[in-house]
């Protein structure tokens, strides 16, 4: 008999796979450094938002800031090859899609599988405390920096995700079955930690990747 998770997870890679067709990988490693992070902002807030409405205003926030960067960069620039930004289909054909499928796994087509990597700065670590928690996930770790702040003001480690900071160190758990545990990683982080969208480099190449924030340093600053 086949398990129905199966087909749903069949399913949704299918969906992920005809929304990345209509996008370049790695297109926005070609964007400012700024227009990078507001959009990677728009989809945090979304994330958290409670109220349905917010929610819609940030999802529609996100979209515009990506459609209006890829106009804006669809050009090359004098004396440069064409950009890869040049060859990105209109965000209009990706919009039809929306509406049939979770803005997760369109965020996640866009941006070259964020759900698979998640940045580790504390007790998830492997050696730390709470390594347990991702035993059993088939992966592998990497070294990675972000920009930000890390700090303890408990127990744990929290980070705080701060463009004008310096790069902090993390290790990356890239995983392709990863979104099948965030569920089970959110609870356990708890109420403390949101998990975001962040700009991580990997061997000299930025890669949007899962952290936990703390909440605590961001409702003082």
């Amino acid at each position: 008999m086949i398990d129905p998770s199966e087909n749903q997870h069949a399913s949704e890679v299918r969906t992920t796979r005809s929304l990345g067709d209509l996008v370049d990988s790695g297109w926005w490693r070609e964007l400012p450094r700024s227009e990078f992070e507001e959009i990677l902002v728009c989809i945090n807030s979304w994330r958290q938002r409670k109220r349905d409405a917010d929610r819609l205003d940030d999802l529609s926030n996100a979209m515009t800031k990506i459609q209006s960067t890829l106009d804006q960069h669809q050009q090359p620039r004098a004396g440069h090859e064409a950009s890869r930004i040049k060859n990105v289909s209109n965000l209009a054909a990706i919009e039809t899609e929306i509406a049939s499928t979770d803005p997760e796994l369109f965020f996640d087509a866009v941006f070259d599988q964020p759900s698979q990597r998640l940045a580790v700065y504390g007790s998830l670590k492997p050696g730390g405390s709470n390594a347990g928690q991702m035993t059993g996930i088939e992966g592998d770790w990497r070294d990675g920096t972000v920009h930000g702040v890390i700090e303890q003001p408990g127990e744990y480690l929290e980070f705080t995700w701060d463009v004008s900071a310096p790069p902090v160190s993390v290790l990356v758990f890239s995983a392709p079955r990863l979104p099948e545990h965030f569920d089970r990683l959110d609870d356990f982080e708890g109420p403390d930690y949101v998990r975001t969208l962040v700009p991580v480099a990997i061997d000299g190449v930025i890669h949007v990747c899962n952290i936990y924030e703390g909440k605590r340093r961001k409702k003082t600053h």
